[in-house]
């Protein structure tokens, strides 16, 4: 259980004097983030006595979609400390120096001692800190030292390299390369540069033709100018890949915007022709297109099969504490979904479950443990040199037991609770032992350490549960793309095992007690809400997860979030290894094999089945199979509409309800206890106030309980304790018991054959698994991810993904928007148009973009042919809804739909196939 009590900050008279020293009651903070931090924040000072804080809103969130106010303002406590700005970041360069000029003039107009930034916006953005600082403000976070040195991402591979951390190979100064390729590699060059623009530059001959770019750069971007081009940062990036390429062939390149997070800002790419559209769309989504913009990113080799671990990092400037590790490799499109805690005690604790029984799978756990304690000595040793005030994360990509540097994220991380699950940090008076308190919130730590930072002593940090998790409820579709607008019209109460960041939507309407409706707004991230829990060990903490997913109910109108996607993925590990070790390219495989169940479910009817069933039998049979037909096809129809339901199922149940030979499957255990397992995992089973359509129907579970019970009293009768037994002797008819007579035997026997008559079924679901080869899908002896060469391969994958999220149906003269988002027909304002009226196009071309969530989603055009009409004249930043025409087209060549009789045809011939073969 979490320690709810712990011995904290109170501030009360029975604390020493020491403690009491610690207060925060001075602080006056403003709080410029948004998202589930935003509230978490506001609860966490309410609970340390800080004495007054204030929020900025984002007039962009309202005015994009309605309704989207903030929903933490319900009960907030302090209304007249409400602000708002049109956007936190701004498009560009400017407006973005513009809003850090408002946000300071907010705070100071209001008295404002700090200001928090959270994880997102510009919360390691080292201008808006120093401003910041220069204003006299305190900035609750790491210091703008600390942003400078390693929260730009090229800045903090320099540094990794002069510690000796192992970092990733690659290029992290292109933009310096690339003047300097412009200018000839020399110095008469760069002087000729700064005397063409007016730049104040003077040559350092004490150091590097390289370093001397560097601070050129710098000087032009304080004028706003540019020395440099994006074609040039093209040019030179085919230059630096094909280098790459020949130390490495066949590997893939990864490009990373130095100021990026959240999967903002990068592509990976395999080939040169890719090269020049992957730069622009990491420059465009960063929005660093805008003259005098730092347009700086990383080109480092793609280390595939890789998992994402990272450290986290507290300090007071002096010393540094690594407070474990959390396992983020489960992402999609470089943001994480599962993130799961990584720690010496719990990977101890599973490799001596294990040790006795599984002698290699100990030793895989125990390398995982030198794996760990070095990244978190390097961890700590990056975090002194850097001088870390506050908190940040130290991450890593690990290969076997080999670990390389990736980035440090100078702020608080959305997965932050993960690491708060699994510890608390002890602060001992260092004049008496016995004089200490703790801090369990890392929310709480950088607000001590904002105003007492030089005095806090380094924490000893004591174990609270053996392991944490985390699930981000995203606003995305069942492939995980960006789903915006839907309004959330109810969402369950957090079960007390629940962890619940949920931005306040949750909070009811204060005077009548209803759920206040909400409308997920599309102009910033897709997360929702974060749900977190812990246990004693992963596999209960997973259970305990799966089960508050299992029990959550979260509905509206035209809302589609991943809720269960993680119900089905924690499932499916659950059934193979609760310390399976997946890498960041499992989840794309794993979603496609997701698919290729949708592709089986898309061919099959269950009610024609099971009328074909019913045809065939005699009269007796066709009554019960009637009576019995809600009981079987309702579950079997509910979990087949949804793929990721089927996933999570299938991987959980394989092997423990039933047996595959091949292509055959058999009953593992008794069908009864099959289809009551298939209402408990579908949260159907019967409990208090759920409506006729969330539970087993009456007449059903009275059936179902009559056949539970009979199997009961007949293994007592008999002595027989599993199906097998049970099955063999009834398959051959010999009453087994002196106790039972052969005339109760025989109604035995009805009784039986009653009961069982249409579960066969009920195999229809672990034969969709085999036909879809989604059991290719695996776990290893090393713990390592087995994915099937269809859900690897990109052309056969993305198609697999495709069926997860068809596009709209269009007519054969019109392109529509794939998704609802914000519609741009070029890569950047000083660009041209993708696509015009009058120009043919190619299939797979690019036609225009769709941001929805920050993502820049590339529209690429389904056919080729000509533009005949553009419907989104001077529309670039306004919205359009999924299906929504953008383009009147004439397309080369009429494809054919499939008729309504071809589909039935085919339809009947794969339900025959599975369900009747």
């Amino acid at each position: 259980m979490l320690d709810k009590n712990l011995k904290r900050i109170q501030f009360q008279e029975s604390e020493s004097a020491w403690i009491r020293s610690f207060t925060v009651e001075s602080i006056k903070c403003l709080i410029v983030c948004r998202g589930p931090v935003r509230k978490e924040t506001m609860d966490v000072f309410d609970a340390i006595g800080v004495k007054e804080y204030g929020i900025l809103l984002s007039e962009k969130d309202s005015i994009v979609y309605p309704k989207a106010l903030a929903p933490e303002l319900r009960n907030f406590r302090f209304p007249e400390n409400i602000h708002r700005v049109p956007d936190y970041m701004g498009a560009g360069k400017e407006e973005k120096e513009l809003r850090i000029h408002q946000i300071i003039g907010i705070a100071k107009d209001n008295g404002y001692t700090h200001i928090f930034a959270g994880y997102g916006f510009m919360a390691e953005d080292a201008e808006f800190i120093e401003a910041i600082e220069r204003a006299g403000i305190t900035f609750m976070g790491p210091s703008s030292h600390v942003a400078k040195g390693a929260g730009a991402k090229d800045e903090a591979k320099k540094l990794a390299r002069s510690l000796n951390v192992s970092v990733t190979p690659g290029v992290d100064n292109i933009t310096a390369l690339a003047l300097l390729r412009k200018t000839g590699n020399s110095k008469d060059g760069l002087q000729k540069v700064a005397k063409e623009n007016n730049l104040n530059f003077s040559f350092d001959e004490k150091k590097s033709l390289e370093d001397n770019a560097e601070i050129l750069l710098q000087l032009s971007y304080e004028k706003t100018i540019d020395i440099t081009s994006i074609p040039d940062l093209q040019k030179e990036s085919e230059i630096l890949c094909e280098d790459i390429w020949k130390k490495y062939p066949g590997k893939r390149i990864r490009f990373k915007y130095i100021g990026g997070g959240g999967g903002k800002g990068q592509r990976v790419i395999s080939s040169k022709g890719e090269i020049e559209s992957a730069v622009m769309e990491i420059l465009a989504e960063s929005k660093v297109t805008a003259v005098g913009s730092n347009r700086n990113f990383l080109i480092e080799l793609n280390i595939e099969n890789t998992r994402h671990n990272e450290i986290q990092l507290i300090g007071n400037g002096e010393w540094s504490l690594s407070l474990g590790g959390r396992d983020c490799s489960l992402q999609m499109h470089e943001q994480k979904l599962l993130e799961i805690s990584q720690t010496v005690e719990l990977l101890q604790k599973e490799a001596d479950l294990v040790r006795s029984s599984n002698s290699k799978k100990a030793a895989i756990l125990d390398n995982d443990v030198q794996t760990l304690k070095d990244m978190e000595h390097q961890a700590e040793v990056f975090g002194k040199a850097i001088k870390l005030n506050s908190v940040s994360t130290f991450e890593c990509i690990v290969e076997g037991n080999s670990f390389f540097f990736m980035e440090v994220n100078t702020r608080i991380q959305v997965e932050h609770r993960v690491t708060e699950m699994v510890y608390k940090m002890k602060f001992t008076n260092p004049n008496d032992p016995n004089d200490f308190f703790y801090i369990d919130s890392l929310v709480e730590a950088m607000a001590v350490l904002s105003i007492h930072g030089p005095r806090v002593p380094k924490p000893e940090r004591i174990v609270r549960n053996v392991s944490g998790a985390e699930v981000r409820i995203n606003a995305t579709n069942r492939a995980l793309q960006p789903h915006a607008g839907g309004i959330i019209q109810n969402w369950s109460n957090a079960l007390p095992e629940e962890i619940r960041d949920d931005q306040g939507i949750c909070t009811r309407n204060p005077d009548t007690g209803a759920f206040v409706h909400y409308n997920l707004a599309g102009a910033y991230d897709s997360n929702v809400a974060l749900i977190v829990s812990y246990g004693n060990s992963r596999t209960e903490n997973l259970e305990i997860l799966g089960n508050i997913l299992r029990k959550t109910e979260l509905r509206g109108q035209n809302l589609e979030t991943n809720l269960l996607v993680h119900y089905g993925l924690i499932q499916w590990i659950l059934g193979k290894d609760a310390m399976f070790k997946p890498s960041t390219a499992f989840m794309i495989s794993y979603l496609a094999g997701i698919g290729a169940l949708q592709s089986i479910i898309n061919d099959l009817d269950l009610e024609y089945l099971w009328s074909e069933k019913t045809k065939a039998s005699d009269a007796d049979l066709k009554k019960i199979l009637s009576k019995k037909m809600t009981l079987v096809v309702r579950p079997m129809e509910r979990l087949l509409a949804n793929p990721h339901l089927l996933g999570g199922f299938l991987g959980y149940f394989d092997g423990k309800l039933w047996t595959r030979s091949g292509n055959n499957v058999s009953f593992n255990e008794n069908p009864i206890q099959f289809l009551d397992s298939l209402y408990y995992y579908l949260n159907l089973d019967t409990t208090a106030q759920k409506a006729s359509s969330e539970k087993i129907w009456d007449h059903d579970e009275k059936l179902l309980i009559e056949a539970k019970e009979f199997y009961s009293e007949l293994s007592k009768r008999t002595g027989l304790k599993t199906w097998k037994e049970i099955s063999d002797v009834l398959a051959k008819g010999k009453n087994p018991s002196k106790e039972i007579s052969d005339e109760l035997w025989e109604k035995v026997k009805a009784s039986h054959n009653g009961f069982q008559a249409g579960l066969e079924t009920l195999l229809l679901l672990p034969k969709i698994g085999i036909k879809s080869n989604f059991f290719g899908l695996d776990v290893n002896v090393d713990l390592d991810g087995v994915v099937p060469d269809e859900f690897k391969n990109k052309d056969t994958r993305d198609a697999f993904i495709k069926t997860l999220n068809p596009p709209p149906k269009m007519s054969g003269d019109e392109i529509v928007a794939p998704m609802g988002g914000m519609f741009y027909s070029k890569e950047a304002p000083n660009l041209p148009p993708l696509v015009n009226e009058g120009d043919h196009f190619q299939a797979g071309q690019p036609l225009f973009i769709i941001e929805v969530m920050k993502m820049f989603n590339k529209i690429l055009a389904p056919v080729s042919g000509t533009m005949v009409k553009n419907l989104m004249v001077d529309s670039d930043g306004k919205i359009v809804t999924k299906a929504q025409p953008i383009f009147k087209i004439k397309p080369d060549e009429i494809l054919k739909e499939e008729s309504p009789e071809d589909i039935r045809a085919r339809k009947v011939k794969v339900t025959k196939e599975l369900g009747l073969g």
